[in-house]
Parts: structure tokens; C-alpha cells; sequence
């Protein structure tokens, strides 16, 4: 994918939605052109199906604010209320050169959202809700999204995002459906269910 100075960029959506499971990419940028201050985001998204933000929450689990840094970061929100301030949760792990091949993966399970960084974990939220949010693991179905986001307009650092390959795995709760789990999840938050 390739940030051009004018501000042409590209994104790529998977059509499959599902609610859990693991979302595996081996990815890299680099900034091909002189640092202006106006640089391309790289990301991995996991968005709603339903296209409802702030409502059915977003999984940001690569965010960076240019590309080839040497932090990885993510910024993973909770399904919340439009009316409320945006909820989310923050994680940064420096130390990481992004201008080389790295696996970044995602689980989304019933109990929890995590983060690795070529295997090793660094980041995990659970819980969190409120009297405006839901649980941060609590989002109805999302898919794969990648962007080299450009939050600027024209006049960009040209920059490169590549992308080897992305794998997506289904749940590990084989055998229960949907409502099983929502009601599951629900109860879970507000301290009944199973």
C-alpha cells in the first residue's frame, strides 16, 4: 500500500465479520520520502459490521502515528454511547522497529482483548464497563480492516505499508452461538451468568 506526497492512500476491508477469535498479520512501513510532519498512520482494525462507532466499538491493534517507528502501539475502544467522550484504552511497547517484518496478532475472546507482538503479549484489557460503556471484550461482530490513514489532506511524507499476508481464526468457543455468548458476556459484566 502506498502513501503518495498528494495524499492518495488505500485501505483494504475483508468482507468476513465474526465476533471472536485471533487476527494475525506480518506486516512493516517505511517513510519513502523527507519527514514534513505530515505522516500516514499504518493500521489494523478490527470494525464493526454494523459501521456504528462509537456504539459497537473498535479494535485498533495497530495504530501508529507514522510509519517505521520504533513503538508499536494500539488504542482499543469500548463500545460506548454516542453522546459520551470517546472510551478507550491505550498501549505502547517501544523497542520495536517497525521498518522490519513483525507479526502483530489480536485475540477477542468472551473474557478478554489481547495483543502480541511477534508471539509475546503486550497488551491485555478486560471488563471496564460503566453507566456509558459496555465491556471492552463486548463489541458484536467486527472485520479486518487495513488503512494507511491520512489525517492531513495533501502534502504528505510519502510513505510504503506492506502487508505479507493476514490470517483470521474463529472463535475458540466452537459449538456456541451467538446469543449463547452475548447473554454470556452481558452476565459476565454485570457480575451474574455462567
Amino acid at each position: 500500500m502506498v502513501g503518495d506526497a498528494d495524499g492518495d492512500s488505500g485501505w483494504l476491508a475483508s468482507r468476513h465479520g465474526q465476533r471472536y477469535g485471533r487476527w494475525e498479520a506480518r506486516v512493516r512501513s517505511q517513510a519513502t520520502g523527507p519527514d514534513n510532519g505530515r505522516q500516514y498512520h499504518p493500521l489494523l482494525i478490527l470494525w464493526p459490521d454494523s459501521n456504528r462507532w462509537p456504539e459497537d466499538g473498535e479494535y485498533d491493534y495497530l495504530e501508529n502515528g507514522a510509519p517505521g517507528e520504533d513503538c508499536v502501539e494500539a488504542f482499543v475502544h469500548y463500545p460506548h454511547s454516542a453522546s459520551a467522550p470517546v472510551q478507550q484504552e491505550f498501549a505502547r511497547r517501544c523497542g520495536v522497529d517497525l521498518t522490519r517484518w513483525h507479526h502483530i496478532a489480536v485475540e477477542w475472546t468472551l473474557d478478554h482483548v489481547k495483543g502480541f507482538v511477534d508471539g509475546e503479549e503486550w497488551f491485555s484489557f478486560s471488563g471496564g464497563a460503566d453507566d456509558v460503556r459496555q465491556c471492552i471484550q463486548c463489541a458484536p461482530a467486527m472485520h479486518q480492516t487495513i488503512q494507511l490513514d491520512n489525517f492531513f489532506g495533501g502534502d504528505m511524507q510519502p510513505a510504503l505499508y506492506e502487508v505479507d499476508w493476514l490470517r483470521i481464526y474463529p472463535s475458540a468457543c466452537p459449538g456456541r452461538d451467538a446469543d449463547d455468548l452475548v447473554g454470556h458476556a452481558v452476565g459476565h459484566r454485570l457480575g451474574g451468568g455462567e
